[in-house]
């Protein structure tokens, strides 16, 4: 098969979220597939490159809205197979059979929250793109239920195909040294819990965490830091005038993003992952602290029990008090935090990117 592949988050130079879906997802097929030709597609030059032999780069000189005006005409002589698109931005015009990812129905369900571009977007994948599509790959059976429910789409049509992390990358780290220099180069004194939100969103529910750390902190039962990552995003003005408000400048600390190298380093030397999110498509930062060695703190809802399994402590999210209370219990018990360290490394190993390859290949295959 010859498979046309939207691209343009690996010409980001931070990645997150659908550009490590995106990059691993790719890497992953280079080295199970080597059949099939793939070509990437974006309109700047890629940073994040696949460097395989059936692996090929396209540069379409078009500078807005060329997924919709541009990319079509490179299917006019159907030379394609197949069209991968892991954002769902499905071209109007001329395609071949199209497979779509889609990580989670955000704009739906906080759809008061995110901006009129925002809108716009999810506006054109719920009322276009899922239904253009062939295929939808959702990442967790909670976003599958989502669709279902919110988009009226035949659940024969999806296929979910979970997601996995860097096994090379995310995994225990025992250099003393380095984990002191890490630290210290994010200012971070002793013992901490973290939070690895990606971006400052109203969805990542920080206010209530840090209402809950300072629950913890006004009672005496804990004595570390919080460490919240993440470029700024949408609450950010809020969380800063919440952790002033609250007198905790000292103890919370809010380290900007943070790059790929340092994060697994920073969640294994944490006491716990605090992410009572409010609703994840999956929920990326959970499996990459249970493989980092890192005890999960999250929530009872939406695609988050799928991926703790029974390795964490599951939360209300809408409950500071619960919340507090699960950090408490966490810290105050090594026994239990070991516990459920090492339950946390065992339910990792079920989640890998050759497995989200291998299904992704099959969905593939299967619309030939």
């Amino acid at each position: 098969m010859r498979i046309a592949v939207h691209a343009k988050v690996l010409s980001e130079n931070n990645i997150t979220g659908i550009g490590i879906y995106t990059y691993n997802l790719l890497k992953s097929l280079s080295k199970i597939d080597r059949k099939n030709e793939y070509v990437l597609y974006s309109n700047e030059p890629f940073i994040h490159k696949i460097g395989a032999d059936n692996f090929r780069e396209r540069i379409l000189s078009f500078p807005k809205f060329w997924s919709y005006l541009r990319l079509p005409f490179e299917f006019i002589d159907d030379k394609y197979d197949l069209l991968f698109i892991p954002k769902e931005m499905v071209p109007f015009l001329k395609r071949p059979r199209t497979v779509v990812v889609c990580y989670d129905l955000m704009g739906l369900i906080f759809s008061n929250r995110i901006s009129i571009s925002g809108k716009v977007h999810f506006w054109m994948a719920v009322k276009y793109a899922l239904k253009a599509a062939d295929k939808i790959i959702a990442i967790s059976e909670s976003t599958k239920r989502d669709i279902i429910e919110k988009c009226n789409i035949n659940p024969d049509n999806i296929i979910v195909t979970p997601l996995g992390c860097n096994e090379e990358l995310y995994k225990l780290y025992t250099d003393d040294d380095l984990i002191r220099s890490v630290k210290n180069k994010y200012g971070i004194k002793g013992n901490f819990i973290i939070n690895t939100s990606s971006l400052l969103w109203y969805r990542k529910n920080l206010p209530r965490l840090i209402k809950a750390f300072y629950i913890c902190k006004s009672k005496g039962v804990i004595n570390h830091q919080l460490v919240i990552t993440g470029k700024r995003g949408e609450a950010y003005d809020e969380i800063v005038s919440l952790i002033k408000s609250l007198n905790l400048e000292k103890d919370v600390i809010l380290t900007g993003y943070i790059s790929t190298e340092d994060m697994p380093i920073l969640l294994g030397s944490a006491n716990a992952l605090v992410f009572p999110s409010l609703h994840e498509g999956f929920g990326l930062p959970i499996l990459e602290a249970m493989a980092s060695g890192c005890p999960v703190i999250t929530s009872n809802c939406s695609a988050m029990p799928e991926v703790v399994g029974d390795a964490g402590i599951l939360v209300n999210p809408y409950s500071e008090e619960e919340i507090a209370n699960a950090i408490k219990q966490m810290l105050s018990d090594t026994e239990y935090r070991n516990r459920l360290r090492n339950a946390g490394l065992e339910q990792a190993k079920r989640f890998s990117w050759e497995n989200t390859a291998m299904e992704t290949l099959k969905v593939f295959e299967n619309l030939k």
